[in-house]
């Protein structure tokens, strides 16, 4: 029997009815004082409760897939997670080395992003707790005209007089929705996933920057880019965000040192981010993200076949104009949220496109697989982008 689905929902229901009902007739048997009645009242509420608790339990589950069979819940509490690679399109190596713009066989694709950083960056705050480097900024974008919180997690050192020349490469993170932009930084605990791959020579430090994307509040937006006064969500994370963080941190601004990541409709986000500016963007790290966006009945930024609407099909972007990108996704076959997309992008991916897919075996839509497929993901990401890997390049940004 399915651990999704309507027959075992409707054997648990069944089961707490019946406990339920044998509750109301022998509670008149147990109602004195001796100690075996009161171990059978305590014995029978217990077990009441407890069959309540579990069939909104996979009530939940049903809606929201976090586990989505036997084997996932066995490898959630086991901690095991059993996956197969493949790779797809160019060679892993060379995409965020490829020249842009007329030699990078990929027509429209923008040039590098500038380097546009100022002689003196501002003065960082002093960190008074021992090891806590994440500060909370308020940004105005200049471009999108949206003002709203950027998250930013320094690398261990970053405020050290011997690290003062140092140049860091930057890791966009996107979070899941619903989800705030310290979903990266607490629940996948990214800093320190960093630090443990760093120790293990499989990468090098890197400036974590967690900007907000769901704007308005609470409305899934897709990071997409709207028509009329629509928030301008894509201009938002991949210029107005970007160019603050090299006017005030010191950080490379080759394309090579740059990453995005995504959970969810977070990974979609990270997708989007990265192909459709390859200037800025080497590599995405997509977790059960996909490849188009899913908008809400509630909130339609653009028309539904309109010129945004066809930018915004990645599918087809990796069919006709492929960047020169980078991309490690995760997806399962039980994942509803990111499956049907993830493989009909596999499909269409070509070179100068560069896809690395981890299918995880019996894996439901949760934090819980994304972390431990994390230190793959970063030991993925010091090996494809010179930027990120544990020597530095040799170029400076």
């Amino acid at each position: 029997m399915s651990l999704t689905g309507t027959s075992f929902l409707t054997l648990v229901a069944l089961l707490t009815v019946a406990v339920f009902g044998l509750l109301v007739v022998f509670w008149s048997r147990l109602a004195g004082r001796t100690v075996g009645q009161i171990v059978g009242r305590v014995s029978l509420l217990a077990l009441v409760n407890s069959l309540v608790l579990l069939t909104a339990s996979v009530m939940l589950n049903d809606t929201y897939l976090f586990y989505a069979s036997w084997g996932d819940l066995h490898g959630a509490l086991t901690n095991a997670v059993r996956v197969t690679s493949l790779n797809r399109g160019a060679n892993a190596t060379v995409p965020a080395n490829s020249p842009l713009g007329g030699g990078s066989g990929a027509p429209g694709v923008a040039a590098a992003a500038p380097a546009d950083v100022g002689t003196k960056l501002p003065t960082l705050p002093n960190f008074q707790v021992p090891g806590y480097r994440v500060v909370s900024y308020k940004v105005r974008g200049r471009a999108s005209g949206i003002t709203n919180t950027v998250v930013v997690e320094l690398p261990p050192g970053y405020n050290s007089p011997a690290n003062r020349h140092r140049r860091y490469p930057v890791l966009e993170t996107f979070a899941g929705y619903p989800g705030s932009p310290y979903q990266w930084s607490s629940a996948m605990q990214l800093g320190a996933a960093i630090s443990r791959q760093v120790a293990l020579g499989h990468m090098r430090q890197a400036v974590i920057v967690e900007p907000e994307q769901w704007i308005p509040a609470d409305v899934d937006t897709e990071c997409v880019n709207g028509v009329g006064r629509t928030p301008q969500l894509e201009t938002w994370l991949t210029i107005d965000v970007p160019s603050w963080v090299r006017h005030t941190f010191r950080v490379s601004t080759q394309r090579s040192s740059w990453a995005t990541a995504g959970l969810s409709a977070g990974g979609w986000c990270a997708n989007m981010a990265t192909m459709l500016h390859p200037g800025q963007y080497g590599a995405a790290i997509d977790m059960g993200g996909y490849f188009r966006p899913v908008l809400s009945p509630f909130y339609q930024p653009y028309p539904r076949n309109g010129r945004l609407a066809a930018r915004y099909n990645l599918v087809a972007r990796a069919r006709r104009q492929p960047p020169p990108v980078d991309i490690w996704m995760e997806t399962s076959h039980l994942d509803g949220v990111s499956y049907h997309s993830s493989a009909a992008f596999l499909n269409a991916t070509r070179a100068p496109l560069s896809v690395h897919a981890v299918m995880v075996h019996d894996a439901g839509h949760r934090i819980g697989v994304w972390k431990a497929l994390l230190p793959q993901a970063l030991q993925w990401l010091g090996h494809v982008l010179p930027g990120f890997a544990p020597t530095p390049p040799q170029t400076s940004g």
